[in-house]
């Protein structure tokens, strides 16, 4: 058992050959010819593409569990949106249009509706 021991804190450590080196991915820059600014300009890049900023400022302050659910709801509700959109685009889908007026009582109803139209034509390319 203390042979086992002895072996094993041996070789514990990975040896790599001397000329790679570890780099931070997606958060390094190399700066080249002395362009700072360049280099600046990409990192930005990387950090929008990772959602770095995001992903700070989500965690800047605490969520609470409902808001975190709400927001969870209300990403789902935006993605299937796009998809139904998607697919009226494509012609795969059409909503059922709801038939009378009884649904149309206010100001709002009638408006949401219009707006809902408006947007199936143009998606459709009627437009």
């Amino acid at each position: 058992m203390n042979k086992h021991k002895q072996n094993f804190n041996k070789n514990w450590k990975v040896k790599r050959p001397e000329n790679t080196k570890i780099v931070d991915k997606g958060r390094s820059i190399t700066v080249v010819n002395g362009n700072v600014n360049l280099a600046i300009r990409k990192l930005k890049k990387v950090l929008e593409k990772m959602d770095f900023q995001k992903e700070l400022s989500k965690r800047e302050y605490y969520e609470k569990p409902s808001a975190k659910r709400k927001r969870k709801k209300d990403q789902a509700i935006k993605r299937r949106n796009k998809e139904l959109d998607i697919m009226i685009m494509r012609g795969e889908w059409m909503p059922t249009p709801v038939t009378g007026q009884k649904h149309l009582k206010g100001k709002r109803q009638r408006r949401k509706e219009y707006m809902g139209r408006e947007k199936i034509q143009k998606l459709r390319g009627n437009r």
